[in-house]
């Protein structure tokens, strides 16, 4: 537990901060305006938590002449410091909520990012966690590692096996009197000299030509219902057969006639689900609709088999035929090959239609047969037209290829290629079994084996934290969204979970804004703009409380809260309150800085209701030379109290002998009066009335105004104002220098009071 907060010196506002005088308790509540140091104080805690010092460092007093310096007292009067830029040691059992805690954890500027996402992880997963986290980033270290050893030995033996994988240089076999082969390989290399170049040169070839089944399509638009008939007849005839009987056909065919097709006409069996008896039509069905299936298979292929592409990819084959001849030309003259892509894509268009007219017809009745022994003639007639252009082609294509193909026979001598690739193949192996590359390998197996091992060990390793986390982030959405329903948010979250994108694993969640997806970024709708500042502020508080009042360790914990009403609703004041009563009750200290005194004594208040004996600490952080911040004493109740209560006081005080500021009495007489009078008649009396204004409206009322009930003190107030009027400027302008006497003042307190208290005179 901090006992204490010593000292700090050269820290923000704080620039030489006293606070030996104020003793922290297990509720310690610190009020102080804003921007009087309360953030700085929580930084400081947040550094100490962590022990990271540029958190501290970074806070250095702007004009300040000190060296940067805290003292801070544990239990047991243990002394932790922050001197020469680094801490004594690090006390990780403060938790703190503050600003900081917001921006690294949550959301920096209303945007999400992936930082975000991993320290919300770090701060959600805790302490039970820690075990696990440790063996995923060992197995992780020792899996770089190991695979950082394998690329290491791999680049070592990148300079030996150029032009070809590592894997196929490891299986090259051992080739014995290796140096005598590759001597007789480039004497024949040497000697094939330039015909092995020309043998290199590619020739062109005959394009392949398009085919189209016209039979096969003529068959499917031939294929009428009187065809279906035919096949459901044969499947009655072979049943026929089957029987074997004389006058079997006219047996069934008669007998059918009785039928009432639900019961046999002979035995009355049930018959309307025989296979059998139903045979004929199910036949029929099935034949049916495999026609109409062939009709549109049948268009499909007819559209694939004459696309324009065809033609497109002649021509480009052609070019292709075409500079392979040319490669040629020194050697072999010969003609250009040329062909009419115009014609040829014109005729292939004219095929097309003509027999895409009657598939559509078919299409659209395909019982009935199309496609007569003309219309088969005319397509043919038009297929061959299309085909003549590229068989002209081809011919010609054939015509050249055969002077170079001569010409290529009249040569000989080995191919300077093969040869040169044997070498490189010889020189490759002799350099594979040099020892120092065996070397080489062998270790590389051996790396291999423990990167495999070492990616298993990561593997198992993610796997048992993943199933870590996602326990603890959906035990987490449910207590973040129960607090955000408490707090009157209109948003929750959503698929809280973790994943392993990215160097180090980070939480997955979504929003859900009335009813509706919101995008963490993105949008719009997004983070940055579907929530307000304090929807955002008490999301993050939702995410810090349920993952504090979870932590096993929270009864060692000492959680600050800086500003926990800090953008956020007044509708949000009660349920903040009961919030930290829980953390209150669980932890072993809680510290909560506020810039709302009323907020303080209220949570005081809930505390004392909840615990009588409960030690609590309250005190401020107060202005003081030069702007700067230090701590001071704070009553709370006086901090909260109303102009009219403190007035009250005051008169109350003199009355009894515990007050001596005469000026101060002598200036709220008048004021606790009118107080008094605002109170007892509410929305009666203007409040820009001055006090002899007010007593005139009271005498000059009238039933049934209630103003009447208080007629009876129109003289004792005259009497009073009479005499408290002399201390203030609006009827006295010497009042600063009017003499008081003490015991007149007090009659005319005692006086005032009598009128509060008994409502006469």
């Amino acid at each position: 537990m901090l006992e204490r907060i010593s000292e700090i010196q050269g820290v923000g506002l704080l620039h030489q901060a006293n606070g030996k005088p104020f003793t922290c308790k297990g509720a310690t509540l610190i009020y102080g305006d804003n921007g009087r140091g309360k953030s700085t104080l929580a930084t400081i805690l947040r550094s100490v938590a962590t022990g990271d010092p540029l958190i501290i460092n970074g806070c250095k007093t702007i004009d300040g002449t000190l060296p940067v310096k805290v003292n801070l007292q544990f239990e047991n009067g243990h002394q932790v410091s922050f001197q020469n830029g680094t801490w004594s040691e690090k006390r990780p059992e403060l938790l703190v909520f503050d600003a900081e805690f917001i921006s690294r954890n949550v959301h920096s500027g209303g945007a999400v990012d992936t930082n975000h996402r991993k320290n919300l992880l770090d701060f959600a997963l805790g302490d039970p966690a820690v075990a696990a986290r440790q063996t995923v980033d060992a197995a992780t270290s020792a899996s770089k590692d190991a695979s950082e050893k394998v690329t290491k030995i791999t680049d070592q033996l990148s300079g030996h096996h150029v032009g070809m994988l590592i894997a196929q240089f490891e299986k090259l076999a051992q080739v014995a009197d290796i140096d005598v082969k590759i001597a007789e390989l480039q004497k024949r290399a040497a000697a094939a000299g330039n015909v092995a170049a020309i043998q290199a040169r590619p020739v062109p070839v005959v394009i392949a030509e398009p085919t189209f089944d016209i039979d096969g399509l003529f068959e499917v638009l031939a294929t009428s219902l009187q065809d279906i008939h035919a096949e459901a007849e044969q499947t009655v005839k072979l049943h026929v057969l089957k029987l074997g009987k004389p006058g079997a056909e006219a047996w069934l065919s008669q007998g059918r006639q009785y039928s009432d097709g639900s019961s046999c006409p002979f035995c009355n069996q049930d018959i309307s689900s025989n296979e059998l008896v139903t045979a004929y039509q199910t036949h029929f069905n099935a034949a049916y609709a495999n026609l109409k299936s062939k009709v549109t298979t049948a268009e499909q292929k007819l559209l694939k088999d004459t696309a324009d592409a065809i033609v497109t990819d002649f021509t480009r084959s052609l070019t292709v035929s075409m500079a392979q001849a040319k490669s040629w030309v020194e050697q072999v003259p010969t003609d250009d090959v040329t062909f009419d892509a115009v014609t040829a894509a014109a005729n292939l268009k004219a095929f097309r239609e003509f027999l895409i007219d009657l598939v559509s017809k078919k299409q659209a009745a395909p019982a009935e047969p199309f496609g007569s022994a003309g219309d088969k003639i005319t397509a043919s007639d038009l297929w061959s037209a299309f085909l003549s252009s590229l068989q002209t082609t081809n011919e010609a294509l054939m015509g050249t290829a055969l002077l170079i193909n001569n010409y290529k026979t009249q040569l000989s001598g080995d191919s300077v290629v093969q040869l040169q690739q044997q070498i490189q193949l010889l020189q490759a192996t002799k350099r594979r079994y040099d020892p120092l590359i065996v070397t080489l390998f062998t270790k590389l197996a051996a790396a291999r084996l423990d990167a495999k091992t070492a990616e298993a060990t990561k593997k198992t390793a993610r796997e048992a934290l993943e199933t870590l986390m996602v326990a603890i982030l959906a035990k987490y959405q449910i207590a973040i969204n129960a607090l955000l329903k408490k707090f009157g948010a209109s948003f929750g979250i959503k698929g809280m979970n973790a994943n392993f994108r990215g160097s180090a694993p980070r939480t997955e969640y979504g929003l859900l804004l009335r009813g509706k997806d919101v995008a963490l970024e993105g949008g719009p709708p997004s983070f940055a703009t579907a929530l307000s500042d304090g929807d955002k502020r008490t999301l993050a508080f939702a995410f810090f409380v349920a993952c504090t009042l979870d932590d096993p360790t929270l009864s060692q914990r000492v959680v600050v809260i800086d500003d926990p009403m800090c953008s956020l609703d007044m509708t949000r004041r009660q349920h903040t309150r009961m919030v930290l009563k829980q953390i209150r009750g669980k932890a072993k200290q809680i510290i909560v800085l506020a810039h709302d005194a009323y907020f303080i004594r209220d949570l005081r208040d809930a505390f004392l209701k909840e615990d009588k004996t409960l030690p609590i600490a309250i005190f401020r952080l107060e202005a003081t030379t030069n702007g700067y911040t230090d701590f001071a004493a704070i009553e709370i109740d006086k901090e909260c109290e109303s102009i009219y209560a403190q007035h009250h006081r005051l008169l109350n005080q003199y009355s009894t002998g515990a007050g001596t500021d005469h000026k101060a009495v002598s200036n709220a007489i008048r004021p606790m009066l009118e107080g008094y009078l605002h109170r007892r008649f509410p929305g009666l009396l203007p409040k820009e009335h001055l006090f002899g204004q007010v007593v005139i409206l009271i005498r000059d009322s009238t039933v049934p105004s209630p103003l009447c009930h208080a007629q009876n003190l129109v003289t004792e107030l005259n009497e009073i104002n009479d005499y408290a009027g002399q201390f203030h400027h609006d009827t006295n302008p010497d009042a600063d220098s009017t003499v008081i006497t003490p015991s007149e003042l007090k009659t005319y307190v005692g006086r005032a009071l009598d009128v509060i208290y008994k409502g006469t005179a």
